[in-house]
């Protein structure tokens, strides 16, 4: 089981592995864990459009497992975070 803190951790390590600079812009916590939401960092300094990321999924980090699971765009992030739960109980 690993803490906020931890999870954090792990979201700015996963992010650093990009090409390009990219920042955190919302996250929260839900039943199995934290969700973290991203753009480029240039986008959110100047406001380019070109600059702006298209199709960067938000992502989650398990509670129990600190397991980084990438989530989709086609539904509502709220959705994917149901879908999520359920596949859980599913499993255990």
């Amino acid at each position: 089981m690993i803490t906020y803190a931890g999870a954090l951790v792990l979201a700015k390590n996963y992010l650093m592995d990009s090409e390009i600079p990219l920042q955190i812009t919302h996250e929260g916590e839900f039943s199995e864990g934290w969700y973290f939401c991203y753009q480029s960092k240039e986008f959110l300094e100047t406001g380019e459009l070109s600059a702006q990321l298209a199709g960067n999924a938000p992502f989650l980090i398990d509670k129990n497992s600190g397991e980084l699971h990438v989530l989709g765009t086609a539904k509502p992030l709220e959705s994917y975070l149901e879908d999520y739960i359920k596949e859980r109980v599913v499993k255990f």
